[in-house]
């Protein structure tokens, strides 16, 4: 088998795996495998296979550099409705000590003050951020 179509099947193989995973890491060994393909025919097979090598851990460290932004750059974990909670200014209808079920509307949740400490009920919050379902208040 000619070493041109020995990093064919490689680069196909790759991109098959990349289908069915989605994340990009396969596509990164797909090209690699490809531009391999273009030194096949001058350097011997061990040549192709550090060419390979180089070439692999070069657009792996770029697809990890990639996927450290996108993850720095997604939003928190909040859906659209508890993104507009936040910043919003309520009187407390329970006594934070330091967490407890309060009235936002129509319905209830679960609140605690930012710094943990107690706040009085009737005093006047701003939700400050959301941790999992829990609203993050401080005093105004």
């Amino acid at each position: 088998m000619s070493a041109w179509v020995f990093w064919l099947i490689i680069a196909a193989v790759m991109l098959i795996a990349e289908l069915m995973t989605g994340i990009l890491f396969c596509l990164c060994l797909c090209i690699a495998a490809l531009l391999t393909v273009a030194v096949s025919g001058v350097l011997p097979m061990e040549g192709q296979g550090i060419v390979f090598a180089i070439l692999s851990a070069i657009f792996l460290v770029l697809w990890a550099r990639w996927r450290k932004q996108q993850k720095l750059s997604e939003k928190p974990a909040v859906s659209e409705i508890q993104h507009h909670l936040i910043g919003l200014e309520l009187n407390l209808s329970a006594a934070l000590e330091p967490q407890a079920q309060i009235r936002v509307g129509d319905s209830y949740w679960l609140a605690r003050s930012e710094n943990g400490q107690a706040i009085a009920v009737g005093a006047k919050v701003k939700v400050v951020s959301i941790d999992g379902t829990m609203l993050v208040v401080k005093a105004v």
